[in-house]
């Protein structure tokens, strides 16, 4: 993003009446506008002037009495947003837009209005403005999952809307004095969370540098004031070795006849102390501060200047990245490398052409082409990488909640690129396997991986891939991806598409299992489902329960968003709706997989877990996910495949009740029986089964069936009964001696 021409002071809008002062001048309303239109014709002299005029006048007069919590006029803000939008080189509707897009959320102008006062285009993108302007980021959950869908709506239009709003929150962050210190710190977060993240994603380097450091500055104000103040010591303290180093490197590219040219720069201060938590290191262990960057005339030129930068001073191994030959996701190119220089500390230095420097500077904006001032291939743009992928994970998302967790991935700022066998790169993010990979090339091809090279080396699939890697995937036609794969895939593309993939083969299972329970239930209750008035009874149930189909019940019942009772209720005989109403059954959300919900499972009989035991999953083969006690001796069985075990917890608890079993052992004697069956029922306990032997030894043994709330509830019939004269022992039984107890 090009900066501010130095010449030209930065006027922050603080105070005063008419005017918005800055450190050395103020201007009117009309001096800040004349900013704007100086900037723009800087880069546009052909640009369409008459319609930035048309903007300031509606506009100003849109927000006349509106004032900022500062005290200067509103359209101080308007103003400043659309004089950055004309500094990074954007088009006259981009800068129009800054300068209009309140308008609609904060005056009495409508959408309508604006489309036949300016036309459609400004109109979308001000519509689009003013929805993301509604996103409530009161809640903990900044990034929250119907925030980020009217985001991704909203830039899949136009990505302009999305630079005005960038704009539009770094004025905000940039004026955030006047405000309660809670909204300045909610703001602060969401611009590292989200918008500075944004930046990068767009290319947008210096901006994304600025919002980092103007969140740090509010978010951690001390350790800002002291970082800055030891950065400040060291550039004091070292001010004629960065003057040195300076002249050494100009006269080492002169001496080679290299025509280019040099700067330094302080690195930002976010960006250091993201540095030093990751190494863990104090302010006196600061050495990593300072970085030249050298221009040079062509590509080949960067790696001559670099070979004489490498004899001058030492350069420190594993620190050198070449993003000239394999560029970053978002087109950013240089030559990256860390050298040593006398005093002890290290430098960075980077090396790229003119063109390669526009576009670190201006980011996506660099590969716009004009026309009169206005851009000519937005359609181009918004099929840039980045946003083609926002708009596809906004396509693929199930809910809002999966964009969510997509659109995460999305933003992290480390991405890899791989060659495939015929050379081309694909951009991975860091950490991907070569389960990413098959999925950038095509879905299909994801899914039937069953094999990869790289580097010509066979490698597991959960191979981590590296930076230049040559990744090859090999494929069988009756290959299905499974639950393991979504584990270690990092991709959000991947994860969505083997997630669609699993959920559509859960819902065969869940159908069929739902219509297995369903007619086993009708059995063990009498009911004859072709009975016509019974069907018919149950056609208004599925009405009543907004189920449109029997194939949309069957699957809620094996996902266990209904119970076979609840669906049969209408037509239950009387004392079996009773007991369907006293014991009601799990829901969906009983069970977190990978903290996600609505995943096909089943409750394992082999130990009959209950909420509240220690629990592990057990990935099955088209069935879901088997759910087991964590001491259950199943999952020790060296029959079982270690990989497909996966984390999963105990959600929302509801009223459901689990079934399980007790074995109590006591004295051989008369009313023992009564003893036992009687303290299970006047403790308030759903006894579903009961059986009594007697051993040879003259020990009795009770098992029984029950249902129960969790562990704790199970815990308490337990104590009950060994209070009971004449019991040893009382156990809960792992899995079931009377097998179903449907």
């Amino acid at each position: 993003m090009a900066d501010p021409d130095p010449g030209v002071a930065r006027v922050v809008l603080r105070e005063g009446s008419d005017v918005a002062c800055g450190e050395d001048r103020c201007l009117t309303l009309d001096g800040a506008y004349h900013r704007v239109r100086g900037a723009f014709v800087r880069h546009h002299p052909d640009g369409d002037v008459a319609l930035l005029d048309k903007a300031y006048k509606v506009g100003r007069a849109a927000h006349a009495n509106q004032r900022r919590k500062s005290g200067e006029p509103y359209f101080f803000h308007p103003l400043s947003v659309a004089e950055s939008l004309a500094e990074w080189r954007l088009d006259a509707v981009s800068v129009a837009c800054g300068m209009l897009h309140d308008t609609v959320e904060d005056t009495l102008l409508t959408t309508e209005e604006v489309s036949r006062t300016f036309g459609e285009e400004i109109a979308e993108i001000v519509d689009g403005l003013t929805k993301l302007s509604k996103m409530d980021f009161t809640d903990r959950t900044l990034m929250n999952a119907e925030n980020l869908r009217k985001l991704v709506v909203a830039i899949g239009k136009d990505v302009r809307v999305l630079l005005v709003k960038l704009a539009d929150r770094l004025h905000n962050m940039r004026t955030l004095g006047p405000m309660r210190e809670e909204k300045r710190r909610r703001i602060a977060r969401e611009t590292l969370e989200l918008y500075a993240p944004l930046a990068n994603r767009l290319g947008m380097g210096p901006v994304r540098a600025e919002l980092e450091d103007l969140a740090f500055a509010t978010l951690e104000p001390v350790r800002y004031e002291e970082l800055k103040a030891a950065v400040d010591e060291k550039r004091s303290k070292n001010a004629h070795l960065v003057g040195e180093i300076l002249d050494t490197l100009q006269c080492a590219l002169q001496a080679h006849q290299i025509q280019a040219e040099v700067m330094g720069r302080v690195k930002h201060l976010y960006g250091i102390w993201r540095k030093m938590g990751l190494q863990e290191t104090g302010l006196e262990d600061i050495h990593d501060w300072l970085a030249y960057r050298i221009i040079c005339p062509d590509r080949a030129t960067c790696y001559t200047a670099m070979g004489i930068v490498h004899a001058l001073y030492r350069p420190i191994p594993g620190r050198f990245k070449d993003y000239i030959s394999l560029p970053k996701d978002n087109g950013y190119q240089s030559i990256h490398t860390t050298v040593l220089m006398s005093s002890g500390d290290s430098f960075e230095v980077q090396f790229r052409t003119h063109e390669m420097h526009q576009h670190a500077e201006a980011g996506i904006a660099a590969h716009w082409t004009y026309k009169e001032g206005r851009i000519a291939n937005k359609q181009e743009l918004n099929q840039a990488g980045f946003l083609r992928r926002m708009v596809e994970l906004h396509q693929d998302a199930r809910d809002s909640r999966d964009l969510m967790a997509h659109l995460k991935g999305e933003l992290s700022f480390r991405r890899i690129q791989v060659f495939t066998p015929k050379g081309d790169l694909k951009s991975l993010p860091e950490g991907a396997t070569p389960i990413d990979f098959a999925y950038a090339i095509h879905t299909e091809v994801g899914h039937r991986t069953v094999g990869a090279r790289v580097n010509g080396r066979m490698v597991p699939l959960r191979h981590t891939l590296q930076n230049g890697d040559r990744v090859e995937v090999f494929t069988r036609t009756d290959h299905k991806p499974s639950r393991d794969w979504l584990a270690i895939v990092k991709s959000a593309g991947a994860r969505t598409r083997i997630q669609t993939f699993i959920r559509e083969e859960e819902r065969v299972h869940a159908v069929a299992m739902g219509r297995e329970r369903l007619e086993r239930e009708a059995r063990s209750l009498g009911l004859r489902l072709d009975d016509p008035q019974i069907q018919a009874d149950l056609e208004a149930r599925l009405k009543e329960l907004k189920l449109p189909a029997w194939e949309a019940a069957h699957a809620a019942i094996g996902f266990n968003r209904i119970t076979v009772r609840k669906l049969l209720e209408p037509v239950l005989p009387e004392r079996e709706r009773q007991k369907a109403t006293a014991a009601p059954g799990l829901e969906s959300d009983t069970i977190l997989v990978d903290d996600n919900v609505g995943v096909l499972y089943m409750l394992a009989q082999c130990c009959k877990p209950i909420w509240g035991d220690e629990i592990v999953g057990y990935t099955t083969r088209g069935r879901g996910i088997s759910i087991h006690r964590a001491n259950c001796p199943h999952l020790i069985s060296s029959a079982l495949n270690p990989e497909r075990l996966v984390s999963v917890a105990w959600g929302k608890q509801g009223q459901g009740f689990f079934d399980t079993e007790v074995v109590v052992t006591s004295e051989d004697r008369p009313g023992m029986v009564a003893t036992i069956s009687n303290a299970v029922q006047n403790a308030g306990f759903s006894m579903q089964r009961f059986s009594a032997t007697t051993t040879e030894g003259g020990t009795g043994v009770f098992h029984i069936a029950l249902r129960v709330r969790d562990r704790n509830h199970i815990v308490e019939l337990m104590s009950v009964l060994r209070r009971l004269k004449g019991v040893f022992t009382v156990e809960r039984v792992r899995g079931s001696v009377f097998g179903s107890t449907h």
